[in-house]
Protein backbone atom coordinates (compact mmCIF):
# COMPACT_ATOMS: atom_id res chain seq x y z
CA UNK A 1 0.00 0.00 0.00
CA UNK A 2 1.53 3.51 -0.83
CA UNK A 3 -1.69 5.80 -0.61
CA UNK A 4 -0.88 6.92 2.98
CA UNK A 5 3.45 7.88 2.13
CA UNK A 6 3.95 11.22 2.39
CA UNK A 7 4.31 13.41 -1.02
CA UNK A 8 7.94 14.19 -0.95
CA UNK A 9 8.11 18.89 -0.91
CA UNK A 10 8.39 20.33 -4.38
CA UNK A 11 11.79 21.85 -4.81
CA UNK A 12 13.37 24.12 -7.27
CA UNK A 13 15.69 22.25 -9.68
CA UNK A 14 16.16 25.18 -12.39
CA UNK A 15 15.24 29.02 -13.16
CA UNK A 16 14.24 29.89 -16.33
CA UNK A 17 13.96 33.89 -16.81
CA UNK A 18 12.32 34.26 -20.55
CA UNK A 19 12.63 37.77 -22.29
CA UNK A 20 10.21 38.53 -24.91
CA UNK A 21 11.13 41.62 -27.12
CA UNK A 22 7.90 42.54 -27.26
CA UNK A 23 7.38 46.54 -26.74
CA UNK A 24 3.60 47.24 -27.24
CA UNK A 25 2.13 48.30 -24.04
CA UNK A 26 -1.19 50.51 -23.25
CA UNK A 27 0.56 52.46 -20.77
CA UNK A 28 3.59 55.20 -20.77
CA UNK A 29 4.96 55.14 -17.07
CA UNK A 30 7.96 58.03 -16.72
CA UNK A 31 10.23 55.92 -15.20
CA UNK A 32 9.77 53.06 -17.61
CA UNK A 33 13.20 50.67 -18.81
CA UNK A 34 11.80 50.37 -22.24
CA UNK A 35 11.76 54.58 -22.43
CA UNK A 36 15.27 54.82 -21.39
CA UNK A 37 16.36 52.63 -24.95
CA UNK A 38 17.08 54.56 -27.98
CA UNK A 39 14.58 52.31 -29.54
CA UNK A 40 11.22 51.63 -27.91
CA UNK A 41 7.78 51.02 -28.09
CA UNK A 42 7.78 49.74 -31.78
CA UNK A 43 4.00 48.31 -31.25
CA UNK A 44 5.19 45.29 -33.47
CA UNK A 45 4.58 41.88 -32.56
CA UNK A 46 7.38 38.85 -32.25
CA UNK A 47 7.37 35.84 -34.23
CA UNK A 48 7.83 32.53 -32.28
CA UNK A 49 10.25 30.07 -33.93
CA UNK A 50 9.24 27.34 -32.10
CA UNK A 51 5.78 25.80 -31.00
CA UNK A 52 4.41 25.78 -27.15
CA UNK A 53 4.67 22.04 -27.40
CA UNK A 54 8.00 22.25 -28.53
CA UNK A 55 9.07 24.76 -25.77
CA UNK A 56 7.61 22.47 -23.38
CA UNK A 57 9.65 19.43 -24.33
CA UNK A 58 12.71 21.13 -24.34
CA UNK A 59 12.07 22.18 -20.98
CA UNK A 60 10.09 19.22 -20.01
CA UNK A 61 10.71 18.00 -16.18
CA UNK A 62 12.85 14.94 -17.88
CA UNK A 63 15.60 17.53 -19.09
CA UNK A 64 15.86 20.00 -16.79
CA UNK A 65 16.19 17.46 -13.98
CA UNK A 66 13.09 18.61 -12.07
CA UNK A 67 10.71 21.53 -11.76
CA UNK A 68 11.48 24.95 -12.70
CA UNK A 69 10.65 28.74 -11.46
CA UNK A 70 10.33 30.18 -14.91
CA UNK A 71 9.51 34.13 -15.33
CA UNK A 72 7.60 35.70 -17.72
CA UNK A 73 8.52 38.97 -18.95
CA UNK A 74 8.50 41.51 -22.39
CA UNK A 75 9.56 44.84 -22.90
CA UNK A 76 6.18 46.19 -23.08
CA UNK A 77 3.43 44.85 -21.41
CA UNK A 78 3.57 40.99 -21.26
CA UNK A 79 0.02 39.59 -21.50
CA UNK A 80 0.04 41.87 -24.82
CA UNK A 81 2.16 39.16 -26.52
CA UNK A 82 0.15 36.75 -28.55
CA UNK A 83 -0.07 33.37 -27.45
CA UNK A 84 1.80 33.49 -24.93
CA UNK A 85 -1.02 31.95 -22.85
CA UNK A 86 -0.35 28.68 -24.75
CA UNK A 87 3.45 28.81 -23.73
CA UNK A 88 3.17 28.89 -20.13
CA UNK A 89 0.10 26.78 -20.35
CA UNK A 90 2.45 23.87 -21.87
CA UNK A 91 4.71 25.04 -19.24
CA UNK A 92 2.84 24.41 -16.54
CA UNK A 93 1.11 21.22 -17.60
CA UNK A 94 4.85 20.30 -16.99
CA UNK A 95 4.48 20.84 -13.16
CA UNK A 96 6.89 24.16 -13.33
CA UNK A 97 5.50 27.25 -11.36
CA UNK A 98 5.46 30.49 -13.61
CA UNK A 99 5.87 34.32 -12.54
CA UNK A 100 4.40 36.57 -15.25
CA UNK A 101 5.20 40.35 -15.10
CA UNK A 102 1.88 42.70 -16.50
CA UNK A 103 0.35 45.95 -15.33
CA UNK A 104 -2.74 43.97 -14.98
CA UNK A 105 -4.87 46.00 -17.10
CA UNK A 106 -6.38 43.65 -19.35
CA UNK A 107 -8.95 41.56 -18.46
CA UNK A 108 -9.62 39.87 -21.23
CA UNK A 109 -5.81 38.62 -21.73
CA UNK A 110 -5.68 38.18 -17.65
CA UNK A 111 -8.47 35.90 -17.82
CA UNK A 112 -7.18 33.58 -20.60
CA UNK A 113 -4.94 32.36 -17.50
CA UNK A 114 -7.62 32.05 -14.52
CA UNK A 115 -9.91 30.07 -17.14
CA UNK A 116 -7.80 26.86 -16.49
CA UNK A 117 -8.43 24.25 -14.54
CA UNK A 118 -7.19 24.84 -10.77
CA UNK A 119 -4.77 22.93 -10.44
CA UNK A 120 -2.54 24.82 -13.53
CA UNK A 121 -3.90 28.20 -11.87
CA UNK A 122 -2.30 26.94 -8.54
CA UNK A 123 1.04 26.91 -10.33
CA UNK A 124 0.64 30.81 -11.76
CA UNK A 125 1.90 33.97 -10.07
CA UNK A 126 1.73 37.67 -11.63
CA UNK A 127 3.95 40.23 -10.69
CA UNK A 128 1.37 43.13 -10.72
CA UNK A 129 2.92 46.41 -11.67
CA UNK A 130 1.26 48.99 -9.92
CA UNK A 131 1.89 51.84 -12.09
CA UNK A 132 -0.08 54.36 -9.02
CA UNK A 133 0.30 57.83 -11.31
CA UNK A 134 -0.44 56.22 -14.17
CA UNK A 135 -3.18 54.08 -13.61
CA UNK A 136 -4.58 56.95 -11.84
CA UNK A 137 -4.29 59.82 -14.94
CA UNK A 138 -6.12 57.01 -16.67
CA UNK A 139 -8.82 56.37 -14.51
CA UNK A 140 -7.74 52.67 -14.29
CA UNK A 141 -7.10 52.28 -10.63
CA UNK A 142 -10.59 50.58 -9.54
CA UNK A 143 -9.75 48.03 -12.53
CA UNK A 144 -6.18 46.94 -11.55
CA UNK A 145 -7.19 46.35 -8.12
CA UNK A 146 -10.59 43.97 -9.29
CA UNK A 147 -8.40 42.25 -11.42
CA UNK A 148 -5.30 41.30 -8.74
CA UNK A 149 -8.65 40.42 -6.64
CA UNK A 150 -9.35 38.24 -10.03
CA UNK A 151 -6.53 35.89 -9.63
CA UNK A 152 -6.62 35.43 -5.36
CA UNK A 153 -9.89 34.58 -6.12
CA UNK A 154 -9.54 32.88 -9.33
CA UNK A 155 -6.79 30.37 -7.04
CA UNK A 156 -3.86 32.19 -8.35
CA UNK A 157 -1.14 34.41 -6.24
CA UNK A 158 -0.54 38.10 -6.86
CA UNK A 159 2.17 40.37 -6.07
CA UNK A 160 1.69 44.02 -5.53
CA UNK A 161 4.73 45.99 -6.78
CA UNK A 162 5.46 49.61 -7.24
CA UNK A 163 8.58 51.51 -8.93
CA UNK A 164 9.01 53.88 -6.71
CA UNK A 165 9.77 57.39 -8.39
CA UNK A 166 10.38 60.79 -6.96
CA UNK A 167 7.33 61.65 -8.43
CA UNK A 168 4.97 59.33 -6.41
CA UNK A 169 6.56 60.91 -3.28
CA UNK A 170 3.43 63.42 -2.65
CA UNK A 171 1.21 60.55 -3.27
CA UNK A 172 2.29 58.07 -0.05
CA UNK A 173 -0.80 58.46 2.02
CA UNK A 174 -2.97 57.90 -1.01
CA UNK A 175 -1.26 55.03 -2.55
CA UNK A 176 -1.16 53.56 1.03
CA UNK A 177 -4.71 54.04 1.71
CA UNK A 178 -5.74 52.49 -1.71
CA UNK A 179 -3.18 49.31 -1.06
CA UNK A 180 -5.00 48.33 2.84
CA UNK A 181 -8.29 48.67 1.32
CA UNK A 182 -8.19 46.52 -1.98
CA UNK A 183 -4.65 44.18 -1.52
CA UNK A 184 -5.16 43.92 2.30
CA UNK A 185 -1.49 44.90 2.82
CA UNK A 186 0.90 48.07 1.51
CA UNK A 187 2.74 47.00 -1.99
CA UNK A 188 6.21 45.77 -2.14
CA UNK A 189 8.66 47.93 -3.12
CA UNK A 190 11.38 47.68 -5.96
CA UNK A 191 14.58 50.08 -6.43
CA UNK A 192 14.41 52.18 -9.39
CA UNK A 193 17.37 51.81 -11.92
CA UNK A 194 19.26 54.15 -14.72
CA UNK A 195 20.14 51.37 -17.01
CA UNK A 196 22.00 54.58 -18.60
CA UNK A 197 24.21 54.34 -16.04
CA UNK A 198 27.80 52.36 -16.23
CA UNK A 199 26.93 51.31 -12.65
CA UNK A 200 23.38 51.06 -13.17
CA UNK A 201 22.62 53.55 -10.15
CA UNK A 202 19.55 54.43 -8.73
CA UNK A 203 17.33 56.80 -10.68
CA UNK A 204 16.18 59.23 -7.94
CA UNK A 205 17.24 62.50 -7.28
CA UNK A 206 17.96 61.63 -3.84
CA UNK A 207 20.77 60.43 -2.17
CA UNK A 208 20.34 56.76 -1.05
CA UNK A 209 20.19 57.47 2.37
CA UNK A 210 17.57 59.43 2.04
CA UNK A 211 15.48 57.20 -0.60
CA UNK A 212 15.95 54.47 1.42
CA UNK A 213 14.66 56.23 4.03
CA UNK A 214 11.52 57.66 2.23
CA UNK A 215 10.40 54.22 0.80
CA UNK A 216 11.85 52.21 3.65
CA UNK A 217 8.23 53.41 5.45
CA UNK A 218 6.25 50.42 3.46
CA UNK A 219 8.12 47.99 5.37
CA UNK A 220 8.58 45.74 2.26
CA UNK A 221 10.75 42.44 2.15
CA UNK A 222 11.72 42.60 -1.02
CA UNK A 223 12.69 46.40 -0.61
CA UNK A 224 14.97 45.79 2.66
CA UNK A 225 16.60 42.91 1.10
CA UNK A 226 17.23 44.69 -2.00
CA UNK A 227 19.07 47.87 -0.50
CA UNK A 228 21.45 45.18 0.88
CA UNK A 229 22.45 44.11 -2.19
CA UNK A 230 21.86 47.18 -4.49
CA UNK A 231 24.91 48.36 -5.80
CA UNK A 232 27.28 45.19 -3.96
CA UNK A 233 29.50 44.20 -6.38
CA UNK A 234 28.93 39.93 -6.47
CA UNK A 235 32.12 38.50 -5.62
CA UNK A 236 30.89 34.86 -5.29
CA UNK A 237 31.13 31.82 -7.82
CA UNK A 238 27.53 32.06 -9.12
CA UNK A 239 25.91 29.68 -10.67
CA UNK A 240 23.86 31.28 -13.60
CA UNK A 241 24.56 29.14 -16.76
CA UNK A 242 23.94 26.08 -15.20
CA UNK A 243 21.19 26.04 -12.14
CA UNK A 244 19.71 29.28 -14.35
CA UNK A 245 18.88 30.58 -17.85
CA UNK A 246 18.45 33.39 -19.85
CA UNK A 247 16.22 32.98 -23.26
CA UNK A 248 14.52 34.83 -25.78
CA UNK A 249 11.48 32.94 -25.84
CA UNK A 250 10.86 33.83 -29.59
CA UNK A 251 14.14 32.18 -31.31
CA UNK A 252 15.76 29.36 -27.94
CA UNK A 253 18.47 31.35 -27.92
CA UNK A 254 19.80 31.30 -24.38
CA UNK A 255 22.71 33.17 -21.97
CA UNK A 256 24.21 32.59 -18.75
CA UNK A 257 22.55 35.02 -17.68
CA UNK A 258 22.49 38.84 -18.36
CA UNK A 259 26.31 38.02 -18.51
CA UNK A 260 28.02 34.79 -18.97
CA UNK A 261 28.31 33.06 -22.61
CA UNK A 262 26.08 31.72 -25.00
CA UNK A 263 24.41 28.53 -24.37
CA UNK A 264 23.07 27.81 -27.90
CA UNK A 265 19.63 27.11 -29.43
CA UNK A 266 17.81 25.77 -26.03
CA UNK A 267 14.90 24.67 -28.24
CA UNK A 268 16.18 23.00 -31.57
CA UNK A 269 17.18 19.77 -29.59
CA UNK A 270 14.52 19.10 -27.13
CA UNK A 271 15.89 15.10 -26.69
CA UNK A 272 19.70 16.35 -26.03
CA UNK A 273 21.45 17.57 -22.86
CA UNK A 274 20.46 21.00 -21.82
CA UNK A 275 23.34 22.68 -22.85
CA UNK A 276 25.38 24.67 -19.30
CA UNK A 277 28.36 26.86 -18.71
CA UNK A 278 28.18 29.19 -15.35
CA UNK A 279 28.91 32.78 -15.20
CA UNK A 280 31.50 32.06 -12.41
CA UNK A 281 32.53 35.85 -11.27
CA UNK A 282 29.64 38.16 -12.23
CA UNK A 283 31.17 41.04 -14.74
CA UNK A 284 28.18 43.28 -14.40
CA UNK A 285 28.37 46.24 -11.55
CA UNK A 286 25.85 44.36 -8.83
CA UNK A 287 22.89 42.30 -9.22
CA UNK A 288 20.12 44.27 -9.83
CA UNK A 289 17.54 41.59 -9.84
CA UNK A 290 19.24 39.45 -6.91
CA UNK A 291 15.71 39.60 -5.32
CA UNK A 292 15.55 36.50 -7.52
CA UNK A 293 18.61 35.27 -8.36
CA UNK A 294 20.27 35.36 -5.15
CA UNK A 295 17.25 34.14 -2.95
CA UNK A 296 16.35 31.52 -4.99
CA UNK A 297 20.56 30.76 -4.73
CA UNK A 298 22.22 30.84 -7.23
CA UNK A 299 25.06 31.74 -5.50
CA UNK A 300 24.63 29.02 -2.24
CA UNK A 301 23.87 30.39 1.08
CA UNK A 302 24.32 34.32 -0.07
CA UNK A 303 21.62 34.89 2.20
CA UNK A 304 18.36 33.34 4.49
CA UNK A 305 15.91 35.23 2.68
CA UNK A 306 13.58 32.55 0.23
CA UNK A 307 12.18 34.09 -2.56
CA UNK A 308 8.54 33.45 -1.22
CA UNK A 309 9.57 35.46 2.36
CA UNK A 310 10.39 38.77 -0.59
CA UNK A 311 6.99 38.36 -2.99
CA UNK A 312 4.33 37.52 0.02
CA UNK A 313 2.44 39.56 2.68
CA UNK A 314 0.42 38.53 4.62
CA UNK A 315 -3.29 40.24 4.62
CA UNK A 316 -5.73 42.32 6.94
CA UNK A 317 -7.97 39.32 7.51
CA UNK A 318 -4.89 36.72 7.75
CA UNK A 319 -4.76 35.58 4.03
CA UNK A 320 -1.76 35.37 2.00
CA UNK A 321 -0.93 37.02 -1.25
CA UNK A 322 0.88 33.33 -2.19
CA UNK A 323 -0.95 30.23 -2.73
CA UNK A 324 0.01 27.48 0.45
CA UNK A 325 1.43 25.10 -3.05
CA UNK A 326 3.04 27.70 -4.59
CA UNK A 327 4.51 29.95 -1.38
CA UNK A 328 6.52 26.33 -0.36
CA UNK A 329 7.75 25.93 -3.54
CA UNK A 330 9.07 29.13 -3.80
CA UNK A 331 11.38 28.80 -0.42
CA UNK A 332 13.19 26.17 -1.90
CA UNK A 333 16.41 27.19 -2.78
CA UNK A 334 18.68 25.56 -5.75
CA UNK A 335 21.11 24.01 -3.66
CA UNK A 336 18.62 21.61 -2.19
CA UNK A 337 18.37 19.12 -5.29
CA UNK A 338 21.59 20.74 -7.31
CA UNK A 339 25.21 19.49 -6.00
CA UNK A 340 27.57 22.32 -5.96
CA UNK A 341 30.92 21.78 -7.86
CA UNK A 342 33.99 21.22 -6.42
CA UNK A 343 36.95 24.49 -6.04
CA UNK A 344 39.15 22.85 -8.46
CA UNK A 345 35.68 22.25 -10.53
CA UNK A 346 34.78 26.52 -10.70
CA UNK A 347 38.46 27.44 -11.51
CA UNK A 348 38.82 25.36 -14.71
CA UNK A 349 35.59 27.35 -15.39
CA UNK A 350 36.59 30.71 -14.33
CA UNK A 351 39.78 30.25 -16.35
CA UNK A 352 37.82 28.98 -19.38
CA UNK A 353 35.48 31.85 -18.98
CA UNK A 354 38.49 34.01 -18.80
CA UNK A 355 40.06 32.84 -22.14
CA UNK A 356 37.15 31.96 -23.91
CA UNK A 357 37.71 28.48 -23.61
CA UNK A 358 35.27 26.10 -23.90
Amino acid sequence: MTENLPVPPERVKKLIFFGIPMSICNLRCHYCYLSQRPIHYQGVQPEFKYSPEQVARALSFKRLGGQAYINVCADGETLITKDLDLYVKELVKEGHYAEIVTNCTITPLLQKYLSWDKDLVEHLEFKCSFHYLELKKKNMLELFAKNVTGIWEAGGSANVEITPSDELIPYIDEVKEFSLKNFGALPHITIARDDRTKGIEILSKFPKEEYYKIWGQFNSAFFNYKTTIFGKRQEEFCYAGIWSAYINLCTGMAQACYCGRSLGDVFANPDSEFPTFPVGKCQIAHCYNGHAFLTWGNIPHATNFRYADVRNRIKSDGGEWLQPKLKNFWSSQLCESNEELSDSEKFDFMFKNIFGLK
